[in-house]
């Protein structure tokens, strides 16, 4: 006697459970390709965001300089070094042009672009540049006293 619940198999599902297998094996690559993606894409961008807080710690160092030296006349700061922070070459040029009652001031920190050929179509290399002024005026200028 047979029971109802219990069914044999047909004839016609014979190797169903191989191409399932081989589907499920094809979906799981597909998978593991997307995260590796992922991965490697978000190396990247963490590489990227590293040398450019290096470019705007070094901007801003330049910066300071060129300001100390508006203001004190015995401080040189360079106008161009190289910089080579964790494998990276960092150059750095500042210039100073008087305008008049102030200085103009402009730091610019470049380094060469890492990006992997064909990741984007921009190949050229990072650039930050930073400009300001300082006044010429002693800073008592302009103060009363009481």
């Amino acid at each position: 006697m047979k029971t109802p619940w219990i069914t044999s198999r047909p004839a016609q599902q014979h190797g169903m459970a191989l191409v399932e297998a081989l589907i499920a094996s094809a979906v799981l690559a597909i998978g593991l390709l997307g995260a590796a993606q992922l991965a490697l894409k978000s190396q990247q961008t963490a590489t990227e965001n590293r040398q450019n807080t290096v470019g705007q710690m070094l901007a801003l160092e330049a910066m300071d300089c060129l300001q100390a030296q508006a203001h004190t006349p015995n401080t040189a700061c360079s106008a161009q070094q190289s910089f080579v922070v964790q494998g990276t070459r960092y150059t750095r040029q500042v210039q100073t042009s008087p305008q008049g009652q102030s200085t103009d001031l402009l730091v610019q920190v470049s380094w060469p672009n890492r990006r992997v050929v064909g990741a984007s179509s921009d190949h050229s290399d990072p650039q930050i540049t930073w400009r300001s002024s300082v006044s010429n005026l002693p800073s008592w200028v302009g103060v009363s006293l009481p």
